[in-house]
Parts: C-alpha cells; sequence; structure tokens
C-alpha cells in the first residue's frame, strides 16, 4: 500500500509542477519530467507549510490535496509514458552502458527495499520524521523547545508530513527516496546531454554507489535532497543561459531557495547563484536584467525562508534560533543556550582529519581509505570509486569551467565546516558529473579500442564491485526483507535495529496522556514516543543535571520535577550511573539517592530504565520493590 501510495504521489508532484513549467520548452519529456516533478515536490511543500501555519492539517486533507493533483493532471499521463519509454530501449551491445545500468537498476531495488522496512535512523527519528509527526498530532504548528531541530527550516520534512499523513513513516521514507531519484535522473539527464547516453549512466551510478549516500538514500534524511536542488538550480541556470529563455532563471531561484530551505547549510550557495547571473548578465550586457534577476533571488530565498524564521521569532524572539544566541537571544524560548551551542560546534568541527592544506590535499587518501562509520573520522564511506576515477579529470574541456567552480566551493565549504561524508553529496553531485565527462572527453580524444575500452571497464566494474559489496553487507546485516516477507513484526525488526525500542514501548504503554518523561541519554528518538516528554539536544543530561545541581535535597529535586511537569525518567543505565557516565561521583550519589526515596522502577532493558517519581511523597519509599534496583537486568 505505501509503495502504491508512493507512485501516486510522485504523480501529484509531476502534475502540480506542470502548472509552473508550461511556458517552458524542454528538450525531450525526460527533461519535462525531471522539472516538473522535482517543482512539484517544492510546491507541495509549500502547501502543507501554509497548511501547517493555518492549524488545517489532516490525513483527510492531505488525501484531497492528492486526488486532486492526480484528477487535475490525468492527461498528463500520455507525457509520463513518453519520459518512461526513454529507459525502454533496445537492448546495447555497449558493455560499459549494461554494466551500468544493471549495477544501477539492482542498487535502485535495494534503496526501496530499505525505504519499506520501518524507519531506525537516528536523526530520522530525532526530528525529520519526529516534528512531521508532532505537527500531524497537534494538527498545525506547535512549539518543540526542547528539540532544537525543529527550529531549523522544514523544506523537506513538509514533504514527510504529507506522506505520513497518508501513510506510514515507510512512505515517508519512499517520499524522499523519490527526490533522491529525481537527482539520479538529473545526473543522468544532464550528461546524456553533454556526453552522450553510453557514458551517461555511470554518473548517477557512481553517486548513489557511494555506501553513505546510499544509506541515507533511504532513512528519511535531507543531505541527498539537499543536493538534489542544489544541482537542479546550476542546470536551470545553464539553460537559461544556452537557451535565452529568462523562466529557467526562476526555476533556479526556487531551487535555490528550496536547497537553503531543506538544509541551512547549502546557503553557500547563494552567493554562487549571485555569482552566475553577474557573469550571465555580463556576457549579453543587460544590467538591469540582471538586477533583477538577483532580487528575485533574495526575495524569493527569503520568501520560501519566512515562514519559518517568523516562527523562531514568535517562539523565541530570535529568527535565527539556535543560531546567534548571543546577538538575538532567545533563551527563554528554547531549551538550548548560547554554552551547548559552542560546545556542539566544537564537537562537530572535530569531525575529519584536520583542516590544514596538507589535509586538504590529503582528502582523496584519507577519505577513501581511513574513513570510518560512526566515526569522528568523517562518520561514513565513500568507497574506492572516486580514488580509481580522479585521472579523468585531467580530461576536462573548458566547457565544464561553471561545474568545476560550484563543486570545488562546496568541496572547500565543506571542508572549512564539518567533516561528515553525508554533507559531502552536493559537492560530490558535480564531481561525478565532471569524473564521467573527463572520462568520456579521454576516451574521444585519444580514441582507444576495445581492448583498451574493455580493460578499463574491468576495472570500473571491480571499484564498482566493491562499493555495491559495501552497501550489500549492510544491507544484509539490517534485512529489510524479513520485514517485508512478513517474517518478523514491525516491533521485533525495531528491537534488531534499536537496543532502546523495548524501553520506549514500554513509556508509551506505562505512561498515561498527562504524564511527562524525562529521557536522559536515550539518543531522543521522538518520532518512537507517543506520550509527552522532556528531552535536551546535544547535552541529554543537562536538564537533570541542572535539576540535581540547583539542590541537593529531596524536597527540592521533588519540587523542580513538578514545575517541569515532569512525572517519569528513562535513562540509559551506562551513561548515568556505569563507566562511560557523565555525570559526577556526587550527581550520581544523588539521583541513585533520590530513586532510593521517590522512585518506583516500572521497566528495566537492555540497560535502559524507566522510573515513576512519587512526586506527593513525604515519607520516602515503603514498597520494597521500588526505588533503584538494577541487578540481574
Amino acid at each position: 500500500m505505501d509503495f502504491a501510495f508512493f507512485l501516486l504521489i510522485i504523480l501529484a508532484f509531476h502534475n502540480s509542477g506542470q502548472i509552473l513549467t508550461k511556458k517552458l520548452i524542454f528538450s525531450g519529456p525526460g527533461e519535462a519530467f525531471l522539472f516538473s516533478t522535482a517543482l512539484g515536490s517544492v510546491l507541495i511543500s509549500a502547501i502543507m507549510t501554509a497548511l501547517v501555519f493555518s492549524g488545517g492539517i489532516s490525513s483527510a486533507i492531505c488525501g484531497v490535496i492528492l486526488g486532486v493533483f492526480f484528477l487535475v493532471g490525468w492527461k498528463n499521463l500520455r507525457h509520463l509514458k513518453q519520459a518512461i519509454n526513454i529507459f525502454s530501449s533496445q537492448q546495447s551491445t555497449d558493455g560499459l552502458k549494461n554494466m551500468a545500468q544493471s549495477f544501477l537498476g539492482l542498487l535502485v531495488l535495494l534503496s526501496i527495499g530499505l525505504a519499506l522496512a520501518p524507519a531506525f535512523a537516528t536523526d530520522a527519528l530525532v526530528y525529520h520524521l519526529a516534528v512531521p509527526k508532532a505537527f500531524l498530532q497537534a494538527g498545525g504548528l506547535v512549539n518543540l523547545p526542547n528539540n532544537i531541530y525543529s527550529f531549523f527550516p522544514q523544506q523537506i520534512e513538509m514533504l514527510y508530513l504529507f506522506a505520513l499523513a497518508l501513510g506510514s513513516d515507510s512512505l515517508a521514507q519512499l517520499t524522499g527516496l523519490g527526490i533522491v531519484f529525481l537527482l539520479l535522473f538529473a545526473l543522468w539527464q544532464y550528461s546524456k546531454e553533454k556526453v552522450g547516453e553510453s557514458y551517461a549512466w555511470l554518473t548517477p551510478l557512481i553517486f548513489i554507489s557511494t555506501p553513505t549516500f546510499f544509506n541515507v538514500a533511504s532513512s528519511a534524511y535531507i543531505d541527498l535532497q539537499a543536493a538534489a536542488y542544489i544541482f537542479l538550480a546550476f542546470y536551470s541556470w545553464e539553460n537559461g543561459c544556452t537557451r535565452k529563455q529568462p523562466s529557467w532563471f526562476f526555476l533556479m531561484t526556487l531551487f535555490a531557495g528550496a536547497a537553503v530551505a531543506t538544509k541551512l547549510t547549502t546557503a553557500i550557495i547563494l552567493p554562487l547563484a549571485f555569482l552566475g547571473l553577474a557573469i550571465h548578465g555580463r556576457n549579453h550586457k543587460n544590467t538591469s536584467q540582471t538586477v533583477r534577476q538577483c532580487l528575485m533571488l533574495v526575495l524569493g530565498s527569503l520568501l520560501m525562508l519566512s515562514p519559518w524564521l517568523a516562527r523562531n521569532y514568535f517562539f523565541t524572539s530570535n529568527p535565527l534560533a539556535p543560531f546567534f544566541m548571543s546577538f538575538f537571544g532567545g533563551e527563554n524560548g528554547i531549551n538550548w543556550d548560547v554554552a551547548r551551542s559552542q560546545l556542539q560546534f566544537q564537537y562537530f568541527s572535530s569531525f575529519g582529519m584536520g583542516h590544514g592544506i596538507f589535509d586538504f590535499f590529503s582528502l582523496p587518501i584519507n577519505l577513501t581509505f581511513f574513513s570510518e562509520q560512526n566515526s569522528l573520522k568523517f562518520d561514513g564511506k565513500i568507497g574506492i570509486l572516486y580514488l580509481l576515477l580522479l585521472p579523468a579529470l585531467l580530461g576536462l574541456s573548458r566547457k565544464t569551467i561553471p561545474a568545476i567552480i560550484v563543486s570545488s566551493v562546496l568541496l572547500i565549504f565543506w571542508f572549512m565546516q564539518t567533516q561528515q561524508i553525508r554533507f559531502l553529496a552536493p559537492a560530490f553531485a558535480f564531481l561525478s558529473v565532471l569524473l564521467v565527462s573527463g572520462l568520456a572527453q579521454l576516451f574521444q580524444k585519444n580514441k582507444i579500442g576495445k581492448k583498451e575500452k574493455l580493460f578499463f571497464t574491468t576495472i570500473l566494474a571491480l571499484g564498482i564491485l566493491f562499493n555495491t559489496s559495501l552497501i550489500m553487507k549492510e544491507w544484509f546485516r539490517i534485512n529489510p526483507l524479513s520485514y517485508i516477507l512478513k517474517k518478523e513484526s514491525r516491533e521485533q525488526f525495531l528491537t534488531r535495529q534499536i537496543r532502546a525500542y523495548p524501553s520506549y514501548q514500554d513509556a508509551n504503554e506505562m505512561l498515561a496522556e498527562k504524564d511527562q518523561v524525562l529521557l536522559v541519554y536515550m539518543r531522543n528518538f521522538g518520532y518512537l514516543m507517543d506520550r509527552p516528554f522532556f528531552s535536551d539536544t546535544f547535552n541529554e543530561a543537562y536538564t537533570l543535571t541542572d535539576i540535581i545541581d540547583k539542590g541537593v535535597y529531596a524536597a527540592d529535586i521533588l519540587n523542580r520535577l513538578k514545575i517541569r511537569g515532569i512525572t517519569h525518567v528513562l535513562f540509559n543505565f551506562d551513561y548515568v550511573f556505569g563507566k562511560d557516565s557523565a555525570l559526577t561521583m556526587g550527581e550520581r550519589a544523588i539521583f541513585k539517592n533520590f530513586l532510593n526515596l521517590h522512585g518506583e522502577q516500572l521497566s528495566a532493558k537492555n540497560g535502559f530504565l524507566l522510573y515513576r517519581f512519587m512526586l506527593d511523597s513525604k515519607t520516602g519509599n515503603q514498597n520494597k520493590n521500588s526505588g533503584f534496583n538494577f541487578e540481574g537486568h
């Protein structure tokens, strides 16, 4: 059912997007489908944003929106068929093309399999799905002061909200994956026009066979979706420069604004867009038109960001919360402060293997051989394919200079900020195009024979096979087929992926609607919570230690819990009382004594404990089975 709704959502994107692209002249049905569908995702996100701010969100309304855009554009199905026919050409004798198509088809199927399984990726559960879920439950905009990520712009999250209203988190993951498929299609379409169809299939394959990119593609994240909008903005700019249609610059503005509203760190593309407009204006000696286009870019980007900036100002008095709090304030409206912001910045800056000049030129080696998943060493893997293809950059022509500039700026910006591999997606989308373009140029200039091409194809296949093996290893570890084939339940699947999941289930079952649980080092999986909860971003023991440190007496602690409305606590034993504890010896002793006097243990599973606070107790704990007890769990 989720997959059927996914196809309907993509069709709704396409039909709604055609409203904005009627006057554009495309190079073919493929390009028409690409830009119409991508624009439709931006349009539906804007509609969902309007509904959220007006308090009109419900499953019924989202169903009506889906139905309306399906009926309005049902005549477009014949154009959609023309786009699909692009991929149904006769079997080619080109070994390179057939190899690329085979690997790409396999990876597409594997990614769909992962998306059909329940969501379990960290950031998805913390905010990409948790925030839309909260909006859907409230029927509109709601303040989430304990989740600083909820104060980010929510461009893609609005699409996830649309999907959650129509189905499950699997549908949300499929919807995010649909935007990734648009990116892959854009890479193929762009390369086909520049270097020909045979080499074009390599471009999306190189990108999606990057293990980390593949992993986040179907996980309801936003990194690859932001890369899609950035690349489409560049694609639109090039079309505007070469086809003399000003409407393409309007599309560039929409995609650039959508990219920034998806991920704030992509704001670096705005000065690049201004540069592109300035270069085009100088070449055509039309200053007034350039000024209008730049003004349109500014206003368009602000328009897409303005609802979220206004939301932040309303709740915190700081439109840029949780950033620049030392200038604009906002600490009273959000569970965050300057000190924690600085600690978080230092943490994110520690990713990678250095920020010096030598470290920058060592990136190909360091990223390929020393990167590690769930580690400060780039937190991911890129495989070996990019390193094998780097010599192809020597074949680049002058026509690729704009793409080289954009890719270089994005890479340098990433290097100077947080060096996590998934944040490399925008730069590597362009790098994939450049590698294939250089490769095609080298082959065409040197006119290599069949033996040389076979040798190169074999080396390339081995590189792709190595990357795919890393992907397959992780895929089989997750094993989504057990859930898809109904060999295990949703609960069994999530228990395999998330050690704390049984404890989250217990909290949902044991707490009443008016209760509120304090999460301490539970990784803040808000999407898993069906009951009110209080949590801290980044420093997950901040509230607990604040309550303890302000007064060590039980009566004081009870009073501070009552003020916050906290009735329960769910915590990770290792990070509170164990060897990895973030609490001081004194804080641990005070909290343990408090649990003995005023706590009742409700659950203890996999190292996670759920306690109820007896807030009205005056004489201490009279229940021998209550209090602090972790033996045997």
